[in-house]
Parts: structure tokens; sequence; C-alpha cells
């Protein structure tokens, strides 16, 4: 990303505001496809829209794999036309599913358990449709391991902030904070701007409303 050295300053800046804002709560591990389904449905949304997506998943399907096996149409109509992006992302949901599984041979990623930190990160990035939110968000949450889920409105956000320039993308955006940022600091940053980016929405629509 340009001017890396100008932003890593306001980078460190930014983490020290926000966490004197409030540190966030411990990180609450979740199982790595758990992780990986959530987070499709989380990127550029608030939680609450999230969670109420999981308690549909959850409803309608007894395990993940008969969430691998359902139609692409089904998952959609059961979500709603009406969740933006609705169509990519459950096709990251199942077409990921299904690649796994085809992959592992079986529906689950404790294999990755046994690599090493990139050789996971990558196998995840392989993923067909993968987002870089998902891949952050399953090592982070799934893996426990350092990584920052980026999405369009945390881009935005940071933009705001001067952390990231104009041209920045996703990935760029990602690769720049992981290199920035401590292993122990992901974390907390990851929470702390979700916690702004969420204020932030919060307030638009009340002002709307």
């Amino acid at each position: 990303m340009k001017n890396a050295t100008k932003h890593a300053d306001k980078l460190r800046s930014l983490l020290r505001a926000l966490l004197r804002e409030g540190k966030p709560p411990p990180l609450v591990p979740m199982d790595p496809l758990h992780a990986l389904v959530r987070a499709a449905m989380l990127y550029d949304m608030s939680d609450a829209r999230a969670d109420e997506a999981m308690r549909l998943i959850e409803r309608e399907f007894v395990d993940l794999n008969e969430l691998r096996v359902a139609t692409e149409l089904e998952v959609q109509e059961l979500l709603g036309a009406r969740y933006d992006d609705i169509e990519q992302r459950v096709r990251l949901i199942t077409r990921c599913l299904n690649a796994i599984f085809e992959r592992e041979h079986t529906l689950n990623l404790d294999r990755l358990r046994t690599v090493g930190r990139r050789e996971a990160r990558q196998f995840l990035r392989d993923l067909p449709e993968m987002h870089p939110f998902v891949d952050g968000y399953v090592m982070l949450f799934g893996f426990e391991s350092p990584a920052v889920p980026v999405d369009r409105l945390m881009l935005e956000y940071l933009r705001d902030q001067g952390i990231a320039d104009e041209t920045a993308t996703l990935d760029e955006l990602q690769r720049f904070l992981e290199h920035q940022l401590k292993p122990e600091e992901c974390y907390d940053f990851y929470a702390c701007v979700r916690r702004e980016v969420c204020s932030d929405v919060s307030k638009r629509r009340k002002a709307k409303a």
C-alpha cells in the first residue's frame, strides 16, 4: 500500500485511541467451519443481521453437511432476497463447504491445526469465492491465529482515519494491517474498529428513521 510509513504511524495512534475508549471483550473461539459461515453473512453487515441469518440456518439445517448439499437457491430463499449480496454470500458458503469436503474427504478443518499458519491461510485463500474478511475471520476466531478480517465498511472507516489510501483494495489493506500490527494486537484492533463501524452504521440508520 502507498505511503506505508505514514499510514503505519496513524495506525498505531488509532489503536491507542480506540483502546482508551474501551478494551474489547476477550476473543471467543469458534469452530472454523461455523466461523466461515458466519463470516460470509457478516461482512459489510451488522452483527444483528448476521446473528439472525445464523439462527435461520441452524433452525433449517441439521448440520453444516446438510447446508453443504442444499441448493444455492434454497439457501437464498431461506435467508431472504433483501439480504445484501445474498447470492454471492450463499455461493461462497456452499462452494467453500463443498471444496473443503472434496479436498479433506470430510467436512472439517482439523488438519489445518497440524500445519503452519501460512499453509493454513493459503488453503483458505484458495477456496472458491473467498473474501478477505472471511479468511481473516476463520483464522482469527477458528484457529486463534493473528489475522485481521477486512470488509468494505472497515476500509471506508480506515480511509476516513487516513490509514488507507483511496486506491487501496481489501487485500492490500489486510496485508498492510497484518504486517504492521503485532500478533497480539490483531484481535483488539479488529474488535475495536468493528465496534466503531457498527456504531456509525447504527447512527446513520437512526438518522434516516
